[in-house]
């Protein structure tokens, strides 16, 4: 198996851990030990094999995640993506990079549109123990 194929059945494998809402400990078998995850709703990126499992689990618990599409690179994987939290709807793209082992090193989350994340950031802010976001617009 070539190293992007590797690749490709690893991310494959988390995205069912999250789609599936599988425990941290499933989630934490498919990363890096000193991974890092860059989110949309994260002051900090968050390092760790653990606290990385504990957020992606948590978050892709609450709703309904939908995978759109898999893209595959020499060294990255990416997928598009639904997530549903009750009404709230956001697209995005999770981009992954791996390291010599094949685990996940670096995932970074994007979501859009803008309005629909900040409300999602406010379905998922109590899990996080973070205060909710309001959106503020010139206008106000």
């Amino acid at each position: 198996m070539t190293t992007s194929a590797q690749h490709r059945t690893a991310f494959e494998s988390l995205l069912a851990c999250v789609d599936g809402r599988a425990g941290k400990d499933a989630v934490a078998s498919c990363l890096a030990e000193n991974v890092v995850l860059n989110s949309p709703i994260l002051d900090e990126p968050v390092t760790g094999r653990d606290a990385v499992a504990e957020v992606l689990q948590a978050v892709y618990a609450l709703g309904d995640l939908t995978t759109e599409e898999v893209l595959s690179g020499e060294a990255h994987q990416s997928a598009f993506f639904r997530l549903q939290i009750e009404d709230t709807v956001v697209n995005g793209m999770d981009y992954a990079r791996f390291d010599t082992h094949g685990k996940i090193i670096e995932l970074s989350v994007l979501w859009r549109p803008l309005p629909s994340a900040v409300e999602m950031q406010g379905n998922i802010a109590h899990v996080l123990g973070m205060q909710p976001w309001e959106l503020h617009t010139k206008g106000e």
